[in-house]
């Protein structure tokens, strides 16, 4: 059965005390993405064990007993996710565009790519992807929490250091946009509203 309450979800996983046990939790994950019929990872939270452990089975089953994230890369990529916990709902997510994985009962660090993945060959970014995802199942980390979420725009990082007054730009405060012009969106910076685009 597996566990659609988020709350139930927000806890952190504890360590297991051996490989062993490890193994018997992965067995019981695989059983249920068996009958899942379309899932391809499972934490161990997901069917209400709270023990780090998850499998993955895009190219091949890959178990990740006490797993940790290592090393990642600073470039990110955009992906939508699905959850078996939330089985009608999709997320557009950010995500490492590599990472390196130590876990028990695998020698040396696992590591997971993004790249060289194109439409004809989608399933390293899937793998990629849904290893972070179970990992973050294990921190009490759902994909709700890793949606993604477009930078506001700033004069000088991501937009023209001179904008003219008439000029015409989009702000922002919480989901609530505007569209005006520059001189009067000035007014509104000190009242917690930012710069979210330029107006053609």
């Amino acid at each position: 059965m597996i566990i659609k309450n988020k709350n139930k979800l927000k806890q952190k996983c504890e360590p297991v005390s051996s490989v062993q046990e490890g193994e018997k939790i992965a067995t019981q994950l695989i059983n249920e993405l068996v009958e899942s019929k379309g899932g391809v990872g499972l934490a161990a939270n997901q069917i209400g064990i709270n023990k780090r452990v998850c499998v993955v089975n895009v190219k091949e089953p890959v178990v990740l007993i006490n797993p940790e994230i290592t090393e990642k890369s600073e470039e990110m990529f955009t992906f939508q996710e699905g959850c078996l916990s939330f089985p009608s709902e999709f997320v557009i997510t950010a995500r490492h565009t590599w990472i390196k994985v130590k876990a028990e009962g695998h020698d040396g660090e696992l590591y997971f790519t993004s790249e060289g993945s194109d439409q004809s060959n989608p399933e390293s970014a899937l793998e990629c992807v849904c290893v972070q995802h179970e990992i973050d199942h294990l921190d009490g980390i759902t994909m709700f929490d890793r949606k993604y979420r477009k930078a506001p725009i700033k004069r000088g990082v991501n937009a023209p250091i001179k904008i003219g007054r008439n000029d015409k730009v989009q702000i922002k405060k919480g989901e609530e946009l505007k569209t005006i012009k520059w001189k009067k969106a000035e007014s509104f910076m000190s009242d917690g509203w930012e710069l979210h685009g330029l107006s053609s």
